[in-house]
Protein backbone atom coordinates (compact mmCIF):
# COMPACT_ATOMS: atom_id res chain seq x y z
CA UNK A 1 0.00 0.00 0.00
CA UNK A 2 1.15 3.76 -0.79
CA UNK A 3 2.46 5.62 2.11
CA UNK A 4 1.42 9.27 3.06
CA UNK A 5 4.80 10.20 2.94
CA UNK A 6 5.76 8.94 -0.45
CA UNK A 7 6.98 10.80 -3.64
CA UNK A 8 4.08 10.13 -5.15
CA UNK A 9 2.57 13.43 -5.65
CA UNK A 10 5.58 14.65 -7.28
CA UNK A 11 5.65 11.10 -9.71
CA UNK A 12 2.26 12.09 -10.60
CA UNK A 13 3.43 15.86 -11.75
CA UNK A 14 6.36 14.12 -13.92
CA UNK A 15 3.55 12.35 -15.04
CA UNK A 16 1.14 14.87 -16.11
CA UNK A 17 3.57 16.92 -17.08
CA UNK A 18 4.11 14.09 -20.20
CA UNK A 19 0.41 14.81 -21.69
CA UNK A 20 -0.27 17.06 -24.52
CA UNK A 21 -0.82 19.86 -22.06
CA UNK A 22 2.22 20.34 -19.68
CA UNK A 23 1.72 20.51 -16.43
CA UNK A 24 4.88 21.74 -14.76
CA UNK A 25 6.70 22.09 -11.71
CA UNK A 26 6.93 25.24 -9.82
CA UNK A 27 9.36 26.53 -6.94
CA UNK A 28 6.07 27.76 -5.07
CA UNK A 29 4.95 23.69 -5.13
CA UNK A 30 1.39 24.57 -5.71
CA UNK A 31 1.02 21.97 -7.93
CA UNK A 32 1.50 19.49 -5.55
CA UNK A 33 -1.14 21.24 -3.52
CA UNK A 34 -3.29 21.12 -6.22
CA UNK A 35 -2.83 17.41 -6.68
CA UNK A 36 -3.61 16.82 -2.63
CA UNK A 37 -6.94 18.27 -3.56
CA UNK A 38 -7.78 15.70 -6.20
CA UNK A 39 -5.78 12.46 -5.40
CA UNK A 40 -5.24 10.89 -2.15
CA UNK A 41 -2.01 9.10 -2.05
CA UNK A 42 -3.38 5.74 -2.80
CA UNK A 43 -5.01 7.41 -5.74
CA UNK A 44 -2.26 9.18 -7.19
CA UNK A 45 -0.57 6.04 -7.32
CA UNK A 46 -3.54 4.37 -9.25
CA UNK A 47 -3.13 7.52 -11.29
CA UNK A 48 0.26 6.68 -12.36
CA UNK A 49 -0.96 3.29 -13.86
CA UNK A 50 -3.53 5.85 -15.87
CA UNK A 51 -3.22 6.63 -19.46
CA UNK A 52 -3.72 10.19 -20.47
CA UNK A 53 -7.48 10.60 -22.12
CA UNK A 54 -9.28 13.06 -24.16
CA UNK A 55 -12.53 14.35 -23.46
CA UNK A 56 -15.24 12.96 -25.96
CA UNK A 57 -12.55 9.79 -27.08
CA UNK A 58 -13.73 6.62 -26.07
CA UNK A 59 -10.52 5.13 -27.69
CA UNK A 60 -8.38 6.51 -25.12
CA UNK A 61 -9.69 5.05 -22.30
CA UNK A 62 -8.91 1.72 -21.12
CA UNK A 63 -10.61 -1.20 -19.17
CA UNK A 64 -10.63 -1.70 -15.59
CA UNK A 65 -8.92 -5.74 -16.55
CA UNK A 66 -6.47 -4.00 -18.56
CA UNK A 67 -5.47 -1.24 -15.60
CA UNK A 68 -5.27 -3.64 -12.79
CA UNK A 69 -3.65 -5.93 -14.28
CA UNK A 70 -0.36 -3.31 -14.43
CA UNK A 71 -1.14 -2.30 -10.48
CA UNK A 72 -1.17 -6.25 -9.10
CA UNK A 73 2.11 -4.98 -7.42
CA UNK A 74 0.51 -2.38 -5.16
CA UNK A 75 -2.04 -5.59 -3.81
CA UNK A 76 -4.97 -4.24 -4.05
CA UNK A 77 -8.02 -6.38 -5.68
CA UNK A 78 -9.84 -5.95 -8.63
CA UNK A 79 -12.88 -4.99 -6.56
CA UNK A 80 -10.43 -2.46 -4.45
CA UNK A 81 -9.29 -0.65 -7.85
CA UNK A 82 -12.69 -0.48 -9.17
CA UNK A 83 -14.14 1.30 -6.10
CA UNK A 84 -11.11 3.51 -6.23
CA UNK A 85 -11.15 4.32 -9.71
CA UNK A 86 -15.45 5.31 -9.16
CA UNK A 87 -14.21 7.16 -6.45
CA UNK A 88 -11.67 9.54 -8.50
CA UNK A 89 -14.09 9.53 -11.45
CA UNK A 90 -16.72 10.93 -8.72
CA UNK A 91 -14.46 13.61 -7.54
CA UNK A 92 -13.85 14.50 -11.32
CA UNK A 93 -9.77 13.60 -10.37
CA UNK A 94 -9.96 11.45 -14.16
CA UNK A 95 -12.91 10.29 -16.71
CA UNK A 96 -14.66 7.18 -16.69
CA UNK A 97 -17.93 6.27 -18.36
CA UNK A 98 -19.80 2.87 -19.00
CA UNK A 99 -20.31 1.69 -22.65
CA UNK A 100 -20.99 -1.11 -23.93
CA UNK A 101 -22.32 -2.60 -20.09
CA UNK A 102 -18.42 -2.04 -19.51
CA UNK A 103 -16.33 0.59 -17.57
CA UNK A 104 -13.65 2.71 -19.06
CA UNK A 105 -11.23 4.84 -17.63
CA UNK A 106 -8.31 7.33 -17.85
CA UNK A 107 -6.36 10.17 -16.96
CA UNK A 108 -8.00 13.52 -17.90
CA UNK A 109 -6.09 16.86 -18.97
CA UNK A 110 -6.38 20.08 -16.18
CA UNK A 111 -7.68 21.93 -18.98
CA UNK A 112 -10.12 20.74 -20.96
CA UNK A 113 -10.64 17.99 -18.35
CA UNK A 114 -10.41 17.83 -14.39
CA UNK A 115 -10.99 21.88 -13.89
CA UNK A 116 -14.39 21.08 -16.20
CA UNK A 117 -15.29 18.34 -13.42
CA UNK A 118 -14.94 20.38 -10.66
CA UNK A 119 -18.79 21.79 -11.87
CA UNK A 120 -21.28 21.70 -9.07
CA UNK A 121 -18.79 20.49 -6.10
CA UNK A 122 -16.16 23.32 -7.14
CA UNK A 123 -14.92 24.55 -3.73
CA UNK A 124 -13.47 28.43 -2.73
CA UNK A 125 -9.80 26.52 -1.48
CA UNK A 126 -9.89 24.60 -4.85
CA UNK A 127 -10.79 27.92 -6.84
CA UNK A 128 -7.80 29.61 -5.00
CA UNK A 129 -5.13 26.76 -5.34
CA UNK A 130 -5.85 25.99 -9.43
CA UNK A 131 -5.96 30.02 -10.01
CA UNK A 132 -2.50 30.33 -8.61
CA UNK A 133 -1.32 27.42 -10.73
CA UNK A 134 -2.69 28.76 -13.93
CA UNK A 135 -1.27 32.10 -13.73
CA UNK A 136 2.22 30.67 -12.19
CA UNK A 137 2.71 28.11 -14.73
CA UNK A 138 0.38 26.02 -16.99
CA UNK A 139 -0.40 29.41 -18.64
CA UNK A 140 3.09 30.70 -18.96
CA UNK A 141 3.83 26.62 -20.04
CA UNK A 142 1.27 25.56 -22.80
CA UNK A 143 -0.37 29.61 -23.97
CA UNK A 144 2.68 29.37 -26.84
CA UNK A 145 0.78 26.17 -28.62
CA UNK A 146 0.13 27.15 -32.28
CA UNK A 147 -2.87 24.77 -31.76
CA UNK A 148 -5.21 25.41 -30.07
CA UNK A 149 -7.65 23.45 -28.12
CA UNK A 150 -10.81 25.46 -28.87
CA UNK A 151 -11.84 27.52 -31.24
CA UNK A 152 -14.44 30.35 -31.72
CA UNK A 153 -17.46 29.60 -34.38
CA UNK A 154 -20.23 31.52 -35.53
CA UNK A 155 -23.43 31.95 -34.08
CA UNK A 156 -26.46 32.13 -35.71
CA UNK A 157 -28.91 29.12 -35.56
CA UNK A 158 -31.44 30.80 -37.68
CA UNK A 159 -29.24 33.45 -39.56
CA UNK A 160 -29.18 31.95 -43.57
CA UNK A 161 -25.69 33.84 -43.67
CA UNK A 162 -24.57 35.40 -46.45
CA UNK A 163 -21.17 33.47 -46.95
CA UNK A 164 -21.19 30.03 -47.12
CA UNK A 165 -19.43 28.59 -43.91
CA UNK A 166 -18.35 25.39 -43.25
CA UNK A 167 -19.64 22.87 -42.26
CA UNK A 168 -17.08 21.93 -39.17
CA UNK A 169 -17.77 26.04 -38.20
CA UNK A 170 -21.77 25.70 -38.90
CA UNK A 171 -23.14 25.16 -35.08
CA UNK A 172 -26.73 24.30 -36.54
CA UNK A 173 -25.10 21.75 -39.10
CA UNK A 174 -23.04 20.65 -36.18
CA UNK A 175 -26.03 19.81 -34.16
CA UNK A 176 -27.79 18.27 -36.58
CA UNK A 177 -24.74 16.01 -37.70
CA UNK A 178 -24.82 14.70 -33.50
CA UNK A 179 -26.36 11.28 -33.03
CA UNK A 180 -26.09 11.80 -29.09
CA UNK A 181 -26.16 11.44 -26.58
CA UNK A 182 -26.89 15.36 -25.61
CA UNK A 183 -26.34 16.68 -22.14
CA UNK A 184 -26.85 20.53 -20.37
CA UNK A 185 -23.89 21.35 -18.36
CA UNK A 186 -23.36 23.75 -15.72
CA UNK A 187 -20.77 26.43 -16.57
CA UNK A 188 -17.30 25.67 -14.18
CA UNK A 189 -16.45 29.29 -15.35
CA UNK A 190 -19.89 31.37 -13.72
CA UNK A 191 -19.65 28.74 -10.39
CA UNK A 192 -16.38 29.95 -10.15
CA UNK A 193 -17.03 33.53 -10.15
CA UNK A 194 -20.24 32.71 -7.92
CA UNK A 195 -17.98 31.68 -5.59
CA UNK A 196 -16.08 34.76 -6.32
CA UNK A 197 -19.54 36.81 -5.21
CA UNK A 198 -18.93 38.36 -8.70
CA UNK A 199 -22.04 36.76 -11.00
CA UNK A 200 -22.17 36.88 -14.82
CA UNK A 201 -23.14 40.27 -16.01
CA UNK A 202 -24.69 38.64 -19.37
CA UNK A 203 -26.88 35.81 -17.81
CA UNK A 204 -28.45 34.48 -14.79
CA UNK A 205 -28.79 30.86 -16.06
CA UNK A 206 -25.87 28.66 -15.05
CA UNK A 207 -27.31 25.69 -17.34
CA UNK A 208 -25.36 27.14 -20.93
CA UNK A 209 -22.59 24.56 -21.34
CA UNK A 210 -23.62 21.29 -23.19
CA UNK A 211 -22.05 17.97 -24.05
CA UNK A 212 -22.17 15.70 -26.99
CA UNK A 213 -21.48 11.82 -27.35
CA UNK A 214 -19.06 10.31 -24.90
CA UNK A 215 -18.85 13.15 -23.17
CA UNK A 216 -22.27 13.32 -22.41
CA UNK A 217 -22.44 10.00 -21.15
CA UNK A 218 -19.76 10.47 -18.69
CA UNK A 219 -21.59 13.62 -17.67
CA UNK A 220 -25.43 12.50 -17.22
CA UNK A 221 -23.70 8.86 -15.63
CA UNK A 222 -21.79 11.05 -12.82
CA UNK A 223 -24.82 13.58 -12.66
CA UNK A 224 -22.71 16.29 -13.26
CA UNK A 225 -25.17 17.36 -16.77
CA UNK A 226 -29.08 16.18 -17.37
CA UNK A 227 -29.77 14.18 -20.43
CA UNK A 228 -31.66 16.64 -23.33
CA UNK A 229 -32.70 16.01 -26.61
CA UNK A 230 -31.30 17.52 -29.69
CA UNK A 231 -34.24 19.94 -29.71
CA UNK A 232 -33.87 20.92 -26.97
CA UNK A 233 -30.09 21.32 -27.38
CA UNK A 234 -30.73 23.87 -29.77
CA UNK A 235 -33.59 25.54 -27.74
CA UNK A 236 -30.79 26.19 -24.95
CA UNK A 237 -28.49 27.41 -27.88
CA UNK A 238 -30.81 29.98 -28.94
CA UNK A 239 -31.05 31.42 -25.51
CA UNK A 240 -27.36 31.38 -25.10
CA UNK A 241 -27.44 33.33 -28.62
CA UNK A 242 -30.08 35.44 -27.63
CA UNK A 243 -28.60 36.85 -24.64
CA UNK A 244 -25.35 37.11 -26.70
CA UNK A 245 -22.61 34.72 -25.15
CA UNK A 246 -20.04 33.30 -27.43
CA UNK A 247 -20.11 29.92 -28.69
CA UNK A 248 -16.38 28.16 -28.45
CA UNK A 249 -16.43 24.19 -29.11
CA UNK A 250 -13.25 21.77 -29.25
CA UNK A 251 -10.94 22.71 -32.01
CA UNK A 252 -12.12 19.52 -34.27
CA UNK A 253 -14.01 18.75 -37.40
CA UNK A 254 -16.28 16.28 -34.70
CA UNK A 255 -17.98 18.48 -31.87
CA UNK A 256 -18.10 17.35 -28.33
CA UNK A 257 -18.80 20.06 -26.04
CA UNK A 258 -19.51 23.78 -26.55
CA UNK A 259 -19.13 26.58 -24.27
CA UNK A 260 -21.45 29.89 -24.28
CA UNK A 261 -18.72 32.49 -22.71
CA UNK A 262 -18.65 35.99 -21.99
CA UNK A 263 -16.07 37.87 -21.29
CA UNK A 264 -17.25 38.75 -17.25
CA UNK A 265 -16.49 35.36 -16.75
CA UNK A 266 -14.90 32.81 -18.83
CA UNK A 267 -10.71 32.93 -18.38
CA UNK A 268 -10.19 32.55 -22.00
CA UNK A 269 -12.56 35.23 -23.29
CA UNK A 270 -10.92 37.41 -20.67
CA UNK A 271 -7.51 36.79 -21.47
CA UNK A 272 -8.47 37.67 -24.69
CA UNK A 273 -10.34 41.23 -24.28
CA UNK A 274 -7.19 42.39 -22.18
CA UNK A 275 -4.81 42.35 -25.27
CA UNK A 276 -5.16 44.57 -28.04
CA UNK A 277 -5.24 42.57 -31.26
CA UNK A 278 -7.34 39.21 -29.78
CA UNK A 279 -8.02 37.85 -33.90
CA UNK A 280 -4.56 36.88 -34.00
CA UNK A 281 -4.72 34.36 -30.89
CA UNK A 282 -8.21 33.77 -31.65
CA UNK A 283 -8.95 29.90 -33.69
CA UNK A 284 -11.43 31.47 -35.97
CA UNK A 285 -12.30 31.24 -39.67
CA UNK A 286 -14.82 34.48 -39.79
CA UNK A 287 -14.68 38.13 -39.43
CA UNK A 288 -17.62 40.47 -39.54
CA UNK A 289 -17.81 43.31 -41.84
CA UNK A 290 -20.08 46.81 -41.39
CA UNK A 291 -21.67 48.03 -44.46
CA UNK A 292 -21.58 51.57 -43.67
CA UNK A 293 -24.22 53.00 -46.20
CA UNK A 294 -26.84 50.63 -44.98
CA UNK A 295 -25.65 51.02 -41.42
CA UNK A 296 -28.39 53.26 -39.13
CA UNK A 297 -26.26 53.87 -35.89
CA UNK A 298 -28.28 52.63 -33.61
CA UNK A 299 -25.63 50.76 -31.42
CA UNK A 300 -26.70 47.60 -31.24
CA UNK A 301 -23.57 45.64 -32.22
CA UNK A 302 -21.88 47.81 -29.79
CA UNK A 303 -23.70 46.46 -27.09
CA UNK A 304 -23.74 42.76 -28.26
CA UNK A 305 -19.63 42.86 -28.75
CA UNK A 306 -17.87 41.48 -26.03
CA UNK A 307 -14.74 42.10 -27.61
CA UNK A 308 -14.98 45.96 -27.86
CA UNK A 309 -14.23 45.82 -31.35
CA UNK A 310 -16.98 48.32 -32.96
CA UNK A 311 -17.50 51.50 -31.61
CA UNK A 312 -19.73 54.74 -33.41
CA UNK A 313 -18.42 57.17 -35.43
CA UNK A 314 -20.53 60.22 -37.14
CA UNK A 315 -23.01 57.93 -36.32
CA UNK A 316 -21.56 55.06 -38.37
CA UNK A 317 -20.81 51.53 -36.62
CA UNK A 318 -16.19 51.30 -37.38
CA UNK A 319 -15.23 47.68 -37.07
CA UNK A 320 -11.55 47.23 -35.69
CA UNK A 321 -10.81 43.80 -37.03
CA UNK A 322 -7.55 42.90 -35.03
CA UNK A 323 -10.10 42.91 -32.06
CA UNK A 324 -12.81 40.70 -33.91
CA UNK A 325 -13.21 36.94 -33.23
CA UNK A 326 -15.47 35.92 -35.57
CA UNK A 327 -18.64 35.01 -33.10
CA UNK A 328 -20.81 36.68 -35.23
CA UNK A 329 -23.15 38.43 -32.11
CA UNK A 330 -23.17 41.90 -33.80
CA UNK A 331 -24.96 40.27 -37.01
CA UNK A 332 -27.58 39.10 -35.06
CA UNK A 333 -28.14 42.24 -33.04
CA UNK A 334 -28.07 44.10 -36.56
CA UNK A 335 -31.62 45.65 -37.45
CA UNK A 336 -30.65 47.29 -40.85
CA UNK A 337 -28.83 43.47 -41.88
CA UNK A 338 -25.38 45.78 -42.26
CA UNK A 339 -23.34 43.46 -40.99
CA UNK A 340 -22.00 39.92 -42.04
CA UNK A 341 -19.50 37.51 -41.94
CA UNK A 342 -17.06 36.61 -44.16
CA UNK A 343 -14.25 33.84 -44.82
CA UNK A 344 -11.00 34.64 -43.56
CA UNK A 345 -8.35 34.91 -46.87
CA UNK A 346 -6.60 31.83 -44.96
CA UNK A 347 -8.83 29.19 -43.40
CA UNK A 348 -7.66 26.83 -40.55
CA UNK A 349 -8.91 23.80 -41.21
CA UNK A 350 -9.52 21.74 -37.41
CA UNK A 351 -8.21 18.19 -37.40
CA UNK A 352 -10.75 15.60 -38.34
CA UNK A 353 -11.25 14.25 -34.98
CA UNK A 354 -10.49 14.77 -31.17
CA UNK A 355 -7.47 12.40 -30.91
CA UNK A 356 -5.91 14.05 -34.16
CA UNK A 357 -6.53 17.34 -32.44
CA UNK A 358 -4.32 16.44 -29.40
CA UNK A 359 -1.90 14.62 -31.65
CA UNK A 360 -1.10 17.98 -33.78
CA UNK A 361 -0.80 19.48 -30.00
CA UNK A 362 1.78 16.92 -29.40
CA UNK A 363 3.93 17.61 -32.46
CA UNK A 364 3.79 21.33 -32.27
CA UNK A 365 5.19 20.91 -28.57
CA UNK A 366 7.99 18.77 -30.22
CA UNK A 367 9.14 21.50 -32.35
CA UNK A 368 9.87 23.78 -29.38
Amino acid sequence: MVEAGSDVYRRLQEHFDGFPLRFPATESGVEIRLLKLLFSPEEAEIALALNCGYPGVSNTYESLETIFDRMEHLGYSLDDVQKRLDNMVKKGSIMGYTINGSKIYANALLVVGIYEFQVNKLTKEFQEVYDQFMSEAWGPANRDSMVNQIRTIPVGIEIEHENPIAKYDDIKVQFEQSTGPFSIINCICRQSNDIRNNPCKLTDRREVCMGFGDMARMYNEQGWGREITKEEALGYLKQNEDEGLIFRINNSQEMNFVCSCCSCCCGGIIGLKRIPNPADYTTSNYQSVIDEELCSGCGNCIDRCQMEAITLENDVATLNQKRCIGCGNCVIGCPEDAITLVPKEVPKIPPLTTSDLYKSIVEERKKR
